[in-house]
């Protein structure tokens, strides 16, 4: 069973996946289920919350390298090697608190191209029903679920401007 850090602790990790499909750098993202918890319906990047280690598992460094890269792989099917989560590709990084929950969350953004992936086909889990690779010019196009979505349109936007200007 999936458990967040503390019941008032969450640590938040979205990924950009960016592929240049004609000359033009796009992003992966995916739709929401329409029964999810936060944010029905709106488009959403991969990632999600980091876990509580098993209580069996030995002290380790850098955890959340191996939550991100089973995020990614659980919503997409993509293959990241979990190294590739560190400083060269933090794009984003921010924290929330929810006053209505008590929940105090740390939000990171990562990114990688789909070249780092194992460039297996796209195969997204039952906690969506959509996918889209999108460009910067359409990401106002996509409802990501108003200001509580923002963060995701920060990412994508920094991950974008990125590769576009390399």
């Amino acid at each position: 069973m999936k458990q967040q850090l503390t019941d008032r602790v969450k640590f938040l990790h979205k990924v950009a996946i960016i592929k240049s499909i004609n000359g033009q750098q796009q992003a992966l993202i995916l739709k929401r289920a329409s029964d999810a918890s936060s944010r029905p319906g709106a488009w959403d990047l991969p990632g999600g919350n980091a876990e509580w280690p098993e209580k069996t598992q030995e002290s380790i460094a850098n955890l959340h390298q191996n939550d991100i890269a089973r995020e990614v792989k659980e919503e997409s099917h993509l293959t990241v090697n979990p190294q590739l989560f560190n400083l060269d590709h933090l794009i984003y990084f921010s924290s929330y608190f929810a006053a209505d929950r008590q929940i105090y969350t740390v939000i990171c953004g990562w990114v990688v191209q789909f070249s780092e992936t194992n460039q297996a086909e796209i195969i997204i889990s039952d906690e969506h029903q959509d996918q889209a690779w999108i460009s910067l010019e359409e990401l106002d196009n996509y409802d990501f679920a108003g200001a509580r979505g923002q963060f995701i349109k920060e990412i994508i936007n920094k991950a974008l401007t990125k590769y576009s200007n390399q």
